[in-house]
């Protein structure tokens, strides 16, 4: 997998850390606050209030007022009364309780209805019921919600600012992870002028100067295989010369081995973008079974697995042979004596053609896996001419692949092996 699982993205995000350690805040001083209400500020406010209810219930309880007078209060005051003594009984609410029911029930700060019972002048009793104001009400419960809203807003404005702020970051990751994939042509934008826009410059230089050195590197590959031809054709002429036999079959395999080296050199720097490619739809069965053909007496063989009759690709039929026939090659070469045959398949899945040769051989090791397509790399450190070759096949079939728009991996067996994935975009 190139991409790691998201949950595990987002762990090891600096950005997801920032705006964690904002929600953590926010919510701490949210508890604060909320704490603050309820343990201190609360019972404060219910025992003033209380307090000073009580003081006026008392005054206004000594002024005996009438069921008129009463009627004005509740009207100003929005305090309901119930009057029980000699005078009878009255109540400026139908719902009020009786004054034993009242007494029953607790005072509980900002719980709605406050029931206060007290001496009437004349041995009567008065039940004074104060409904705590609407907006005293609202007001408590207001605060925190208003608090809340404005944490809410700072954590929400502070995410956009981070997510701008480190942007720059993003786009360096997003220009490592294209030039780890090879892609040389790679630049970050410049989004600032602080320390991240410095690194943004330094990352950008940098790619420069590692696509000018491996662009002077092929270019002396190129060169010298170039140089190489003349003094191996007339290498080839002086070996018409020699008369022993022996020595001059030697001399003829190192001498043909060094045009193969340089003709897969001048091949590796024409499929340079995409240069050297002429493509036409072809069904890809022919072609594989014609390719597969020719290591039928070599073991373990190849089998072609079964597909459609018809896959369609847009392809250069002799490059694409060459693609394939590389793949098998090595394939073939590296496989161990009680190997299965290596499987060749193609299966079309609407958007893409997938061509898949998988070995049964010893494997990759991990550590290759990346410079497995590198000009010149073997995983044979040896070089031994038992596996032969000289690192070239796999890089010319990458850049043929990718001059076709398509894209070549290599992926572990479950068992053992080796499966090399060719896909090649379908065009409309």
């Amino acid at each position: 997998m190139t991409e790691r699982w998201w949950p595990l993205r987002v762990r090891h995000s600096v950005f997801a850390k920032l705006v964690a350690i904002m929600f953590t805040m926010a919510a701490s001083l949210l508890a604060l606050v909320a704490a603050f209400f309820v343990v201190y500020l609360g019972p404060v406010m219910n025992a003033s209030v209380d307090g000073v209810v009580h003081e006026y219930v008392h005054t206004v309880a000594a002024t005996s007022p009438s069921y008129q007078k009463a009627t004005e209060m509740s009207a100003r005051l929005n305090v309901e009364t119930r009057y029980e003594g000699p005078g009878g009984t009255w109540a400026t609410a139908d719902d009020l309780p009786a004054i034993a029911e009242a007494q029953r029930h607790g005072r509980g700060a900002f719980s709605g209805s406050h029931y206060y019972v007290t001496a009437a002048p004349d041995g009567g009793r008065y039940l004074f019921a104060w409904t705590l104001s609407e907006r005293m009400r609202t007001a408590h419960l207001l605060v925190p919600a208003v608090l809340l809203l404005l944490m809410a807003t700072v954590v929400f404005a502070a995410h956009g600012f981070l997510r701008r702020l480190l942007s720059p970051l993003r786009l360096l990751g997003d220009g490592v992870a294209g030039l780890s994939n090879g892609h040389l042509d790679v630049v970050v934008p410049k989004r600032s002028a602080d320390e991240f826009g410095a690194l943004t410059d330094a990352f950008n230089r940098m790619v420069g100067r590692v696509k000018d050195m491996i662009g002077a590197r092929d270019q002396l590959l190129l060169d010298v295989s170039h140089e190489l031809r003349s003094p191996l054709t007339r290498l080839k002429v002086a070996l018409e010369l020699v008369a022993d036999r022996d020595t001059k079959a030697r001399m003829a395999a190192d001498v043909a081995e060094m045009e193969i080296m340089i003709a897969e050199l001048i091949e590796l720097e024409r499929m340079r973008d995409g240069r050297g490619v002429s493509t036409a739809r072809q069904n890809l069965v022919p072609l594989l079974d014609d390719v597969a053909r020719n290591y039928e007496d070599r073991p373990p063989t190849v089998r072609v697995a079964a597909m459609r009759p018809e896959i369609l690709a847009d392809i250069d039929g002799d490059r694409m042979r060459t693609v394939i026939r590389n793949l098998l090659e090595n394939a073939v070469k590296y496989s161990l004596p009680d190997s299965r045959p290596v499987e060749l398949s193609a299966t079309d899945n609407g958007q893409s053609v997938v061509i898949r040769v998988t070995d049964d051989g010893p494997g990759i090791p991990a550590r290759d896996m990346q410079s497995l397509f590198e000009p010149f790399f073997r995983v044979d450190r040896s070089r031994s001419k038992k596996t032969g070759g000289y690192g070239l096949g796999l890089s010319i079939s990458k850049r043929i692949v990718e001059a076709h728009g398509g894209t070549i991996a290599v992926e572990h067996n479950a068992n053992r092996g080796a499966s090399f994935v060719v896909t090649l975009p379908k065009r409309s």
